[in-house]
């Protein structure tokens, strides 16, 4: 296996994350386009004010979603240029911990719930 396979390798999972959709999207809508790349195990649309317009994919087989993500992204769908990526857990992770808190709001409300009481002893 060369490297560059292997450095591929190590971003590419099951799940993708998909971005710019339109607000009105059904979750099967999603099934009918994402379902053309191969078996879906899930889909989590996007409800909450932060979350809309956003979806998580995900595949049974790692080869589907890559198949997926290489076609879709930058497909107009609705009107909407896709931005279709991997996701990417510890990327999440870092950005949380490094107390920027943009993807994840409920793990910012609960530290800024702790943090008020200490500013106020």
């Amino acid at each position: 296996m060369s490297t560059s396979s292997r450095k591929l390798q190590s971003e590419i999972n099951r799940i993708l994350f998909v971005k710019n959709l339109s607000y009105n999207v059904t979750s099967e809508e999603l099934y009918d386009l994402f379902g053309k790349f191969g078996s879906i195990r899930q889909i989590r649309l996007g409800n909450a004010q932060n979350t809309r317009g956003t979806a998580f994919v995900v595949y049974d087989d790692i080869q589907d979603a890559k198949m997926a993500c290489d076609k879709l992204s930058g497909f107009n769908f609705q009107n909407r240029y896709l931005v279709v990526l991997y996701h990417q857990p510890d990327k999440v992770a870092q950005t949380t911990s490094q107390g920027q808190g943009v993807t994840n709001t409920e793990h910012k409300s609960m530290a800024d719930n702790t943090s008020t009481p200490r500013r106020q002893i």
